[in-house]
């Protein structure tokens, strides 16, 4: 019998076309011809700019969700981005993610990221307190592999060529994510788009 969960796994984030989606289909290519099974690579359709991870929260919270969501939307216009360089987190060990950083309006999308925690927080989640840096996230070096192999992939990494794709942000979407063990799938629960004239409250 199948059961309604009583909470979803939720981010808030901004989609990206197919033609953003193909460059990084291009770039997980270049890495995988280096890294080998080393790393484990996102599927290129589930890419997407993370605006704010909410975690697991319970059904019955989504309304409000929602209504902080379309509230923190108000006043913002359509921006444009696109891709930039290569870049990599690391930890004690050595390199741990890669990802290809996000350019253009930034100070636009920072915005909107401020009035999405904003709206949020009046709602119970905790404002981010890292500063947010906009990325697409690549592919994560799997826990055994060593230092030493962690070094040479990130050579790999600094060689690796980012087409130039540029693409307009219009929405906000909030997210669901499902874990599988063929990775990780997103579903589209809502959306607020971004509009030049906010239309009056009648």
């Amino acid at each position: 019998m199948n059961t309604t969960p009583e909470h979803l796994r939720l981010f808030i984030a901004c989609e990206v076309p197919d033609d953003v989606k193909e460059g990084i289909s291009n770039v997980v290519d270049q890495l995988k011809s280096r890294s080998g099974a080393d790393v484990r690579y996102i599927r290129p359709d589930g890419v997407h700019v993370t605006l704010k991870f909410l975690g697991e929260v319970p059904v019955k919270k989504l309304p409000a969700v929602k209504l902080a969501l379309q509230e923190a939307v108000v006043g913002h216009q359509p921006f444009e981005l696109e891709l930039s360089t290569i870049g990599t987190f690391g930890g004690r060990e050595g390199l741990r993610i890669m990802w290809v950083g996000v350019a253009g309006d930034v100070l636009r999308l920072e915005a909107l990221v401020r009035a999405v925690n904003a709206a949020l927080a009046v709602v119970g989640f905790e404002p981010e307190r890292r500063p947010f840096r906009p990325h697409l996230t690549l592919g994560r070096v799997r826990d055994e592999v060593g230092t030493r192999r962690r070094a040479e992939i990130e050579v790999a990494v600094g060689k690796t060529v980012v087409p130039p794709v540029a693409w307009r942000t219009s929405q906000v979407s909030l997210m669901r994510s499902r874990i599988t063990s063929q990775g990780a799938f997103y579903d589209v629960l809502a959306t607020f788009p971004l509009r030049i004239n906010q239309p009056a409250n009648v």
